[in-house]
């Protein structure tokens, strides 16, 4: 029998196919249309494989607690999130919240914290470590589930966000429009994806080489070359290679700057977009009070009337 934690988020759940309510039977969950889900280490699985983000898998596997604010002891997570949504614990208390593309959690990390009930749900199995990382607490279900093909039904969420992942699918628009009906009516999105400009312009050119090399092989490179990088801020070859090759210097630790080169370079897709590509989106779903909450300029939220 699968054991069932935090009950009332595992309600929400429902078919993908026929977006009924599922009933749990030994370690599936099974729909009225006999539907089946396996419920594998306590995670409901959607999908049978990771598909194009198997480097997710992998990167979140191994640095499941970088990002983390409550593994850092700091507040740098929070603090992107606020910029990149314009939320604070006012907009989340009691809400409940749809964390798309949860990777190890470090949104919902924030959300959770502020009061939310969140549920989190990625394509890859990062939703191994997010589960570690909240399997403690009662407001936060973690499923392995496809954007595209949600386990729930619409009008579910109060708040739903989706920072920095929809660039990663194979069609960023796409992948946003199939968010916005899981919104209830009053509720918000939120989202940010990958500017047009700069250093993402730069890595985009890098992608179809990249993405290529298999996964263990990029992160050991990335594990010598940043440590090495950062020690020699001033040679004039580091220099050079910054510029046709933006590597991380966030100034939150080498083990996040290698995380973060690796998470650039590795992913199958690299959309980009523009700020007015990003606004017209959300207003031709005919989401009002749209508005940029911040610094980042492809960061969009909007409420579903």
């Amino acid at each position: 029998m699968a054991v069932v934690k935090n009950r009332s988020l595992f309600d929400v759940l429902a078919c993908p196919v026929c977006q009924t309510s599922l009933t749990i039977h030994g370690d599936m969950l099974r729909c009225s249309a006999a539907h089946a889900f396996p419920v594998i280490r306590e995670i409901p699985r959607f999908v049978a494989t990771d598909d194009y983000v198997d480097s997710f898998s992998f990167e979140w596997n191994t640095h499941k607690t970088t990002q983390l604010d409550s593994f850092r002891h700091d507040t740098s997570s929070e603090e992107i999130f606020r910029k990149k949504t314009g939320f604070g614990p006012e907009n989340m208390r009691c809400k409940l919240v749809l964390d798309a593309g949860i990777g190890a959690g470090r949104f919902t990390d924030v959300m959770a914290r502020w009061g939310a009930n969140v549920v989190g749900i990625d394509l890859s199995f990062a939703v191994e470590a997010a589960h570690q990382n909240f399997r403690a607490r009662d407001n936060v279900l973690v499923a392995q589930a496809d954007i595209a093909h949600l386990p729930f039904k619409p009008e579910t969420f109060d708040v739903v966000v989706s920072i920095g992942v929809l660039h990663h699918t194979p069609d960023t628009r796409q992948y946003f429009d199939a968010l916005v009906p899981y919104v209830k009516h009053g509720g918000t999105i939120a989202i940010w994806v990958y500017p047009a400009e700069g250093d993402f312009l730069t890595r985009k050119q890098w992608i179809p080489f990249t993405s290529r090399i298999p996964d263990r092989m990029f992160y050991e490179w990335c594990r010598w070359f940043v440590p090495m990088a950062l020690r020699h801020p001033n040679n004039v070859l580091i220099r050079f290679i910054s510029r046709v090759f933006p590597f991380s210097r966030q100034g939150l630790g080498v083990e996040n700057d290698i995380l973060d080169t690796f998470d650039g370079y590795s992913p199958r897709f690299h959309g980009i977009h523009t700020p007015a590509e990003v606004e017209r989106w959300f207003r031709d779903v005919g989401l009002v009070d749209v508005r940029n909450p911040g610094p980042w300029n492809t960061s969009m939220r909007g409420v579903r009337p």
